[in-house]
């Protein structure tokens, strides 16, 4: 459902091509405890991938394995994109999505909230100031507005963030860890729950508001020689692998060889392709960026 989606963004929103997009990959994950929900190989990382759920409102969660991931009490997960950064652009830079929603019998929010940091090199990072008792600067207090764009802040809900807040021009990381058992201490916390209702964060999707695939930089100094001819693309290498991912990080084609490799341009899409290339020889990598018109 996920990828179906995210398909339909591709082909019908313009705002999508043009601002934005989501999350493709995960660096680590390390589960916690209580709930497991959505964390089998056949949901996860899919279920987090591509747009929130569509059928999320502000008073109804979702809460199926395919479309969300439990992180549960005390976990934690760190993802971002595969093949580009995350820019500092105007407001809000990034919006994470959770299950939270207003109950109907009281009007409170129920919340699981998160700590959220970033970091430029997935060692260092910097946690975005937050309060435990509003949440502010949290995420996951903030319930989903499916039917709304991903990227039109606040309308379609979730929790925005915002890198002039933390100093930084651009990111690779982020990551989110599970607090919410702070919810369950004081009765008189604005988002209190019994402990035996909380459960830990669901990641649902984050979109990314300014991603900067521009920003991709060659890891050697000695580049492979890539023959663009009207019906291929040839990579000359001496024994490795290349991969070839789209403009939103998913892989579409790779091969393996020596000498040449061969890709017929008639099996990649078109549009922005960059080429990842893994050298056997040296354990050297180098990326290149092309556009296929065939």
């Amino acid at each position: 459902m996920k990828r179906f989606l995210l398909i339909l963004f591709l082909l019908f929103s313009n705002s999508y091509l043009h601002c934005g997009t989501f999350i493709d990959t995960v660096y680590s994950f390390i589960p916690g405890t209580v709930q497991s929900a959505g964390q089998s190989p056949e949901y996860f990382p899919n279920n987090i991938f591509g747009p929130p759920s569509r059928l999320a409102s502000w008073t109804i969660p979702e809460a199926r394995p395919e479309e969300l991931c439990s992180i549960g009490i005390g976990g934690e997960i760190t993802v971002g994109l595969k093949n580009g950064v995350i820019r500092n652009g105007e407001g809000v830079d990034f919006i994470i999505f959770e299950n939270a929603f207003q109950r109907l019998i009281d009007g409170k929010i129920f919340a699981e909230p998160a700590i959220v940091s970033v970091s430029q090199d997935g060692v260092n990072f910097i946690a975005f100031p937050y309060n435990e008792w509003t949440l502010e600067g949290m995420a996951g207090k903030t319930p989903t507005n499916g039917q709304i764009s991903p990227f039109d802040y606040p309308d379609c809900g979730g929790d925005g963030f915002d890198l002039s807040d933390v100093g930084l021009d651009y990111i690779t990381h982020i990551k989110i860890k599970d607090v919410s058992l702070i919810v369950t201490i004081n009765e008189t916390h604005p988002y209190y729950q019994p402990p035996f209702l909380v459960s830990g964060f669901d990641l649902d999707a984050i979109s990314i508001l300014y991603p900067d695939y521009s920003s991709i930089i060659d890891l050697t100094d000695e580049k492979p020689s890539i023959q663009e001819l009207k019906d291929r693309f040839v990579v000359n290498i001496d024994k490795g692998k290349v991969y070839v991912y789209n403009l939103q990080g998913v892989l579409v084609y790779s091969i393996e060889g020596s000498s040449v490799c061969e890709i017929p341009r008639s099996n990649l899409p078109k549009g922005f392709l960059i080429f990842s290339i893994y050298d056997y020889s040296n354990n050297k990598k180098n990326t290149r960026k092309f556009i296929n018109f065939y």
